[in-house]
């Protein structure tokens, strides 16, 4: 089995190495099955202006197509791949106690369209959130094998298998971490843009199956959290994606666009929040410059 580097998301427990400052924004990309192909639609937003990314997180659907834009993929293969996306092609039905289908075949979406399957060979660092649920503590990823980290954070309850890495027993990375900025910021994003597409399953009144009634369930849960991830979250954007059930695959394009559109709104914020944070750090650096300087000059005065 592939060695990850994980941990439970508590601050205090980081790892003793510093988080590498990158230049840009980091997106924490939220959950939510076909709604987050919205994702992409800000992704192409981003990429047409040039809004450079420094770190990426993900839960569930996010945790997919950051890990894909962070491995190298160019966008418009991502893009193309999820037009024709179905459930089928993530998913085997395979009724256990555990759950109704496996989703072992994300491992074939893997390797079609990612150019890396390793943490360490990403271009945009990446953090993928699941669930412990012996603990019911977030487990992040930040190193080993996507497929297994992936795997683990799309695993809904109810309908997919719990994925098991090593001791551990996990799941959909959406019950502790809807939008994971909490993770972004910690992998070293100095701006965080949580992406919100929401777990309501698009159908109006009682429900009718019981993905319906645990979709519901979890999206109740999630509602107490959102003072949590909002307030580690520089900007929120939150795509028209209501109108979308959980398995609209064939609705990407609506959600594409969707994204899209509030990227597009939310551009001048972003913008000044990119150009805020830059001019930060260049005080910062001139600043240690200064001290440097100073330093060096009271030493030739001491001499």
């Amino acid at each position: 089995m592939p060695q990850h580097n994980f941990s439970e998301r508590k601050p205090s427990q980081e790892g003793s190495a510093a988080p590498s400052v990158r230049p840009g924004v980091g997106l924490a990309l939220g959950g939510g099955f076909a709604r987050g192909f919205a994702h992409l639609g800000v992704l192409q937003v981003l990429e047409q202006n040039q809004i450079p990314i420094s770190h990426i997180a993900g839960t569930s659907v996010g945790s997919i197509l950051g890990a894909a834009y962070a491995s190298g993929a160019p966008l418009s293969r991502i893009i193309a791949t999820c037009r024709t996306l179905r459930f089928r092609d993530i998913a085997r039905w395979r009724v256990s106690r555990l759950g109704l289908a496996s989703n072992h075949r994300l491992g074939d979406l893997i390797e079609r369209v990612f150019e890396s399957r390793q943490f360490e060979d990403l271009r945009i660092p990446l953090a993928v959130v699941a669930t412990d649920l012996t603990s019911g503590e977030p487990v992040v990823f930040t190193q080993g094998a996507l497929v297994d980290a992936i795997r683990a954070s799309c695993a809904f309850p109810g309908l997919f298998e719990p994925v098991e890495i090593g001791t551990r027993c996990l799941a959909d990375g959406g019950l502790v971490a809807p939008v994971p900025t909490v993770a972004a910021r910690q992998l070293g994003a100095t701006s965080v843009i949580g992406i919100s597409v929401g777990m309501q399953d698009g159908h109006r009144g009682a429900p009718t199956n019981i993905f319906q009634v645990v979709s519901r369930a979890v999206n109740a849960a999630q509602k107490h959290q959102l003072e949590i991830w909002e307030r580690h979250a520089d900007l929120v954007l939150r795509p028209e994606v209501q109108s979308l059930a959980w398995d609209d695959f064939d609705r990407a394009e609506e959600a594409i666009e969707a994204g899209a559109v509030a990227a597009r709104r939310a551009l001048p914020r972003i913008q000044k929040l990119l150009g805020q944070k830059e001019d930060t750090a260049q005080n910062r650096e001139a600043r240690l410059e200064a001290e440097d300087k100073g330093y060096l000059w009271l030493a030739e005065a001491l001499r």
